[in-house]
C-alpha cells in the first residue's frame, strides 16, 4: 500500500514539473536516466533558483504599485505643551492674550487618496505588470538552456566514454603491432623507420586518451554545476549501446514555431510595457486631484475630556494639482518614454529575425549531422565486412597477423567516426529543441 501511495505522488510530482520542463520530449529518447538529471538541475540549479527569486522580487513590485492606487489610511497623533507670554497680540486693535499655558491632544486618523481619474496609476501598474511577464519568460529562457545543456552534456559525456574505450583498443592494437614490427625488424624484414611511426603512433593515441580524459572530467564538473551537486558525485549515464535516437525525427518546421521562444515573447511584452509607459508619461501633463481627510478629537489640558462631543474633529479637502512650469521635465519624459516605445519595436523586430536565423542554422546543422552519421553507419557497415572477410583470411594462412591488425585498426577508427556523428546528430536534436524555445514541436507537428 505504501509502494502504491509513494507511486502516486511521484507520477504527480512529475507531472506538475513536466508543464514547465516539458519532459514529453525529453521522454522520446527513453532514457530515465537523463529525465532525472533534468527534473534534478530544476530542482537544485542555482541560477534557476535566482529566476524564481527575480519573479518574488517582481511580484511584490507589482503589488507596490497597485497599493500607489488605493487611498492611505494613517494615525497622526499628537501631544503639545504651549507657553505663551502676556504680550502676545492679535488683530488689528492689538488684542493682548494673558499669560497662559495650553496642553493640546490630538487623536486624528487621517485619509489621503489620489483620485486615478486619468488612468495614470493604473497604466503605471499595467507597465510592471508587463515588467513581470518578462521577467517570467528569462526564467523560462534560463529553463530552456539549462535542461539543454544538461542533455548536451550527458550525451557528450557518453560520447567521451566510448570514444576512450575505443582508443585504449587502439592503443592495445598498435602495442601489438609494435611488437610484431620489432620482431620483423630483428629478422631483417622491417627497418627501423617501422619500428619508429608505430612508436609514434603509440605516443599520439595516448596523448588522445589522456585529453579525452581530461575533457570528460571538465564536463562532469561542469554537469555537477547545472546539476546542483555540491560534492561533484559522479554523473551516472547509459552505455553509448543503449542510446537511442528520436524516429522520424522533423526537418522542417512551421515558421509561426519561433513565436513560443521566451525572448520573442519578452520583446513583445516589452512593446506592451513601453506603451503603457509612454501613456502614463502623456498624462502626467493632466491636474491631479487629491482627497485628504481627518476624522477624530481635538482636546485641550485635560486628557480625562478628549473624547467630549465637542472635542469631535472632521475635515475634508479636495487638492487639485497643476504643474505650470516644471523646466519641460514632463515634456523630456514624455519624449524619453516615446523613444523607448520605439526602440521596443526595433528589438521586437530584431528578436524575430534572430529566431528565424537561429531555427534555420539549427535545422541546416541537423540535416548535415544526419547525413554525416547515415554515412558513418554505411562506412562502419564495410569495415566490420572487410574486418570479417581478413579475419577469414587469416584463418586459411592468406593474410599476416599485422594485416589483421590493421584492418582491425580501421574498424576502431570506423567506430569513432559513427560514435561521434551518432552523438552529434542527437545534440543537434538538442539544439534545434532550444532554438524553438524549448517547444515539443513533435507531438505537435
Amino acid at each position: 500500500m505504501k509502494k502504491i501511495f509513494f507511486t502516486i505522488l511521484l507520477q504527480l510530482f512529475l507531472s506538475a514539473i513536466a508543464q514547465e520542463l516539458d519532459l514529453g520530449f525529453w521522454k522520446k529518447f527513453d532514457d530515465e536516466i537523463l529525465i532525472s538529471n533534468i527534473v534534478q538541475s530544476y530542482n537544485n540549479n542555482l541560477d534557476l533558483k535566482i529566476a524564481n527569486s527575480k519573479i518574488k522580487e517582481s511580484e511584490k513590485i507589482v503589488k507596490l504599485s497597485l497599493s500607489q492606487e488605493l487611498p492611505t489610511l494613517s494615525f497622526d497623533g499628537l501631544m503639545g505643551r504651549t507657553f505663551a507670554s502676556s504680550n502676545l497680540e492679535r488683530g488689528k486693535n492689538n488684542f493682548a492674550i494673558n499669560n497662559y499655558k495650553l496642553t493640546r491632544f490630538l487623536l486624528p486618523l487621517s485619509v489621503s487618496w489620489e483620485v486615478d481619474i486619468w488612468g495614470k496609476n493604473r497604466l503605471k501598474t499595467k507597465s510592471t505588470k508587463q515588467s513581470l511577464k518578462m521577467i517570467e519568460q528569462d526564467k523560462k529562457a534560463t529553463l530552456v538552456l539549462l535542461e539543454t545543456s544538461i542533455a548536451a552534456n550527458y550525451y557528450n559525456l557518453i560520447k567521451i566514454d566510448k570514444l576512450i574505450e575505443l582508443e585504449q583498443d587502439l592503443y592495445n592494437l598498435n602495442s601489438s603491432l609494435l611488437t610484431l614490427v620489432e620482431k620483423k625488424e630483428k629478422t631483417g624484414l622491417a627497418s627501423p623507420l617501422d619500428v619508429l611511426s608505430v612508436k609514434e603512433v603509440l605516443i599520439e593515441s595516448r596523448q588522445k586518451i589522456d585529453n579525452l580524459e581530461a575533457k570528460r572530467e571538465v564536463l562532469e564538473n561542469q554537469t555537477g554545476y547545472l546539476l546542483g551537486d555540491k560534492l561533484l558525485s559522479k554523473i551516472e549515464r547509459k552505455d553509448f549501446s543503449k542510446v537511442k535516437l528520436i524516429e522520424n525525427f522533423p526537418f522542417e518546421l512551421n515558421s509561426n514555431i519561433i513565436f513560443n521562444r521566451p525572448d520573442v515573447i519578452s520583446a513583445k511584452e516589452n512593446i506592451l510595457r513601453a506603451d503603457y509607459n509612454a501613456k502614463a508619461a502623456k498624462r502626467e501633463f493632466l491636474p491631479a486631484f487629491t482627497v485628504s481627510g481627518t476624522l477624530g478629537f481635538n482636546g485641550y489640558n485635560t486628557l480625562s475630556k478628549l473624547f467630549a462631543s465637542n472635542t469631535g474633529l472632521a475635515e475634508l479637502w479636495v487638492i487639485p494639482q497643476f504643474d505650470i512650469i516644471d523646466g519641460n521635465r514632463k515634456y523630456n519624459f514624455l519624449k524619453l518614454k516615446k523613444l523607448e516605445l520605439d526602440r521596443s519595436y526595433l528589438e521586437y523586430d530584431r528578436a524575430v529575425l534572430a529566431s528565424i536565423e537561429e531555427v534555420n542554422d539549427s535545422l541546416v546543422l541537423l540535416k548535415n549531422e544526419n547525413k554525416n552519421y547515415e554515412l558513418s553507419k554505411d562506412n562502419l557497415d564495410i569495415a566490420n565486412k572487410k574486418a570479417k572477410l581478413n579475419l577469414s583470411n587469416k584463418q586459411y594462412g592468406l593474410a599476416s597477423e599485422i594485416d589483421y591488425i590493421l584492418y582491425q585498426t580501421k574498424q576502431i577508427i570506423a567506430q569513432q567516426k559513427y560514435v561521434s556523428d551518432k552523438i552529434n546528430y542527437i545534440i543537434s536534436m538538442v539544439s534545434l529543441y532550444k532554438t524553438v524555445g524549448g517547444i515539443n514541436f513533435i507531438d505537435s507537428l
